[in-house]
């Protein structure tokens, strides 16, 4: 450290711009705080905005136009007010032509971005706040104020769009694409399912610009130049100016900044006749990064980019002299970067050590085939064709091995968002166990003998890292708690329990408003938790926003979340949609089971029961007919309501108000979202919630939940929550007490 002045200066910024970030909050960094439009305008107000193009996103049923430096005036107000917004997302017609540097005026109609509503979910005001971009706008007029073009970047551009279409033009649209998020970091139009894949499978980072993709490009183009013209110094320029025309092509994502800033200290050392200092330059990149974007470190790419390089520089070195040096590369960059895989996804892909073997060495050949080739389709060379073949089979090759990976038991290991105190004593242990390993080694390499011995002292480092891994993944404090969620799955329903022994119980799971509920709100909470399987699914009833969602796990459960029994009430209030659940959980192996009054699930302390429907009860299917369901624990008892109404409500009331069943329930799951249909006052006198909670979605169309159903439970002095405010809705109880939030 003492001969490394700049690494201490990047070390000492970096602690900084952390501190600010975690400690100084909205007081130190802007981005955190409410921008002008946040403060000044509504959703769904409709603005006037002046801009300035700098990026445009082109799919294919509209374009999203990035402006700067924008004007934004408040047009649908008396008095109209007139406000300065850093940068703002614009969605236009694709056929209206704007180019980068273009002067934009237009009128639309105001959205801002969610805040996640389930923990896990992902978290779309963040990610745009960390791009300092506060809303967006449906453009209702666009017109061109000032047509100025800022030329090399409108090229790159319109180049890059024109090699993506080359690509797709001789791969097909799906290997066309997946080529296009490697080479030009393009991934909005890539198959989905694809993307999940590699994803699940722990190959993705490739489809992400790194160090590889500019090495290859950079250092090539260095080497080249420098042949022909025999000098460090024009071989150096030659490879910065193009790699910095890539850059900012493909766009200044942080694995592209990082691998560029390193790439300059590298090139810079040649040219110059110093040595260059890895560690330097990946502390100098970062710091560059977190200056220039502060609240990348809420970015899981950031860690994870920075996490991997990290491993090779300093992590690889104790492994040097050992076979198949791409397995301990391998094992490097997992052991550092398993943290931030779990607390940004959750889970962790269990055979990507081995999968990593056969796919990173194909990378450079593809890279390297993929610019030759498009260089020659580009230039009409009949050839061409042939080096994008081979690209296409390799994609083909990496697909398969995916697809063979998921395919074989335990391939993914789910266990859930770490605390940061369990990813702290993960590293220290991990620290411990590298350096114990890494005087090991020195020691053996001093003296051959005495390797009996060394055998013996090598299981304290695999004991620590052993314990390392417990401690990241174990899931603390939840024996003996019941933990019930109401998640904001939009206007639909869906709770998830789990009980004090561990099991786990999902009620109802869809939307009407919400799409693909399942995927995107259910699953990503149920594995921040660490739920790999839901023992039960219970439904209540066969409407669309209580069961797609659960339909959308099932068709993923390969790839989701595993489901053991789909519970349903009996069978004489089926309608088609429940046929159709019913049928296509047999289909891919679930236990179908239904049950009636008296029958549910017990475990431990904790009961899960049926409390209607029953036989001869003369109700319809559909709301009436919903499975209402009791669960108790101790002294808590809360009632599932799902959406009974009408009749149903009726019969629930008399038979709650029954001597026999006679009670009252600290929490109450309004029925039907809160309509005015259901909750009577008759109802509410046989239950007498102190606490109600309601499930509908923000500024749905049905004015969910209605006045006179708020008011009847304001009367009896019930505490209502919503998640309509502020997201899912927690219940936990332990020890005998209850806690809502």
């Amino acid at each position: 450290m003492k001969n490394r002045p700049l690494l201490c200066t990047c070390l000492i910024l970096l602690a900084g711009v952390i501190l600010s970030v975690f400690a100084g909050g909205s007081a130190l960094i802007r981005q955190l705080r409410p921008s002008p439009l946040e403060i000044h305008a509504k959703q769904g107000e409709v603005l006037a905005i002046t801009g300035q193009a700098y990026k445009i996103e082109k799919k294919e049923k509209h374009q999203a136009v990035y402006l700067k430096n924008n004007s934004i005036l408040q047009i649908q107000k008396d008095q109209k007010q007139s406000f300065q917004e850093p940068n703002f997302i614009l969605y236009t017609d694709p056929e209206i032509q704007i180019h980068i540097g273009n002067a934009i005026r237009a009128t639309g109609e105001l959205s801002f971005f969610q805040n996640a509503r389930n923990p896990g979910n992902f978290d779309q005001k963040l990610y745009y706040q960390r791009q300092a971009i506060h809303g967006l706008a449906w453009a209702k007029e666009v017109e061109v104020a000032d047509d100025s073009v800022w030329k090399i970047r409108d090229w790159l551009a319109g180049f890059r769009s024109q090699w993506k279409k080359a690509l797709i033009e001789a791969l097909g649209e799906k290997d066309g694409n997946v080529l296009s998020a490697m080479m030009l970091g393009e991934k909005s139009e890539m198959d989905p399912d694809t993307k999940e894949l590699y994803q699940a499978s722990g190959i993705g980072h490739i489809l992400a610009i790194s160090g590889l993709h500019l090495s290859f490009i950079g250092i090539g183009a260095y080497r080249i130049f420098r042949r022909m013209t025999g000098s460090y110094t024009a071989g150096g320029i030659a490879g910065i100016l193009l790699l910095v025309l890539y850059v900012m092509m493909i766009g200044f994502t942080v694995s592209a900044v990082r691998a560029l800033v390193m790439f300059l200290f590298r090139v810079g050392a040649d040219m110059t006749g110093r040595h260059y200092d890895p560690p330097t330059a990946l502390a100098a990149a970062a710091a560059a990064v977190l200056l220039w974007r502060p609240l990348s470190l809420y970015d899981g790419g950031f860690w994870l980019s920075f996490g991997a390089v990290f491993a090779v520089i300093i992590v690889l070195p104790i492994f040097k002299g050992l076979p198949v040096q791409g397995f301990w590369a391998s094992v490097s960059i997992n052991l550092t970067i398993l943290p931030a895989m779990l607390f940004y996804f959750f889970e962790f892909p269990s055979y990507s050590l081995l999968l990593n073997l056969f796919v990173i060495p194909l990378m450079s050949a593809m890279l390297f085939l993929g610019l030759l080739g498009s260089a020659a389709y580009a230039a009409g060379i009949p050839i061409a064709v042939f080096g994008l073949k081979i690209c296409k089979a390799i994609l083909w090759f990496y697909e398969k091995c995916c697809e063979i990976g998921m395919g074989i038991p335990r391939a993914r290991m789910i266990a859930g968002k770490p605390r940061l105190w369990q990813i702290a004593a993960y590293y220290i242990l991990l620290a411990a166990a590298l350096v114990f390993l890494r005087r090991l080694r020195r020691k053996e390499k001093k003296k051959a003998s005495g390797m009996e011995t060394a055998g013996r002292i090598r299981i304290i480092p695999l004991l620590a890292l052993a314990a390392g891994i417990f401690i990241l993944t174990f899931r603390f404090g939840e024996a003996g708690r019941l933990s019930v969620t109401i998640l904001d799955v939009g206007q639909g329903d869906g709770i998830f329990i789990q009980g004090p022994a561990g099991g786990t119980y999902l009620i109802d799971g869809g939307s009407s408003d919400i799409k693909k509920v399942g995927q995107y709100r259910i699953e990503p909470f149920l594995k921040s938790r660490g739920v790999g399987k839901l023992d039960y699914v219970l439904i209540s009833h066969g409407d669309s926003d209580h069961i797609n969602g659960v339909a959308d796990l099932i068709e993923r459960r390969r790839i989701g979340i595993e489901i053991g029994t789909l519970v349903l009430p009996m069978r004489e209030v089926w309608d088609e949609a429940l046929c159709s659940l019913a049928d296509m959980a047999g289909r891919a192996g679930i236990q179908v089971a239904a049950i009636g009054p008296g029958q549910g699930i017990q475990e431990k302390d904790m009961s899960l029961s049926c409390i209607q429907p029953a036989k001869g009860d003369d109700i319809l299917p559909g709301n009436e007919a919903s499975m209402v369901l009791s669960l108790s624990s101790g002294k808590f008892d809360m009632l599932l309501t799902g959406d009974v109404e009408g009749d149903g409500e009726e019969l629930l009331t008399e038979r709650l108000t029954r001597k026999e069943q006679a009670r009252t329930w600290e929490v109450l799951k309004v029925a039907h979202h809160g309509s005015g249909n259901s909750t009577s006052e008759r109802f509410l006198q046989g239950v007498q919630p102190a606490f109600a909670i309601i499930s509908a979605g923000e500024q749905n169309s049905y004015g969910h939940p209605h006045q006179e159903t708020l008011s009847r439970l304001k009367e009896r002095g019930t505490q209502i929550y919503s998640t309509q405010d502020k997201g899912a809705v927690m219940i936990e109880v332990k020890d005998g007490k209850m806690t809502i939030y």
